[in-house]
């Protein structure tokens, strides 16, 4: 249960760093009719506009195993810092790959920039930390349905913001 843990607060801090987007193309699609990259967009979809913990429903409705058990297991509290407290300004979002394992089985790898509100005093987003963060994660066909098991892979990186007064400038060709 440790690692599945470990596997979700990884997925959950990607989905921490994404930003309220409108519904897309998926919305009103029954949920066994969703490709396995759609899946994932339609959870992260959920995840980015959630409100009130009692959301939280809605996301177990995408995942299976270790990520479903670890979301339902997950305090109230945890739900809340996850999915609902914006504290970043979403840059930009975008799925990336999608790899085909198996009939029952593939890879979806989505990236997330975000600026970290948190880094600067004020929560101004013009000198605040840029954040890119690629998340892969397992889907499996279980039930006539796509579904989110497990968190397989996570690269963070963070870029530091260069105060004007500490820029290095060229000094002017002779």
């Amino acid at each position: 249960m440790m690692s599945s843990l470990w596997s979700w607060r990884k997925f959950a801090a990607g989905l921490m760093l994404v930003g309220a987007v409108g519904c897309t193309k998926n919305c009103g699609k029954g949920h066994g009719a969703l490709a396995p990259d759609q899946v994932v967009e339609a959870y992260l979809n959920v995840a980015m506009n959630m409100s009130e913990v009692a959301q939280r429903a809605e996301l177990l409705e995408y995942t299976t195993g270790n990520l479903h058990e670890a979301i339902a297991a997950a305090s109230d509290q945890v739900i809340q810092q996850a999915y609902i407290s914006k504290r970043y300004k979403l840059e930009n979002y975008s799925l990336i790959e999608r790899r085909d394992r198996t009939p029952r089985e593939t890879e979806v790898t989505f990236q997330i920039k975000y600026k970290d509100l948190t880094s600067v005093p004020g929560g101004s987003s013009e000198n605040a930390v840029t954040v890119t963060t690629e998340n892969t994660v397992r889907v499996i066909r279980e039930k006539e349905s796509w579904l989110i098991s497990d968190v397989t892979g996570n690269k963070t990186s963070v870029e530091f913001p260069v105060l004007k007064d500490m820029e290095i400038k060229a000094a002017p060709a002779p």
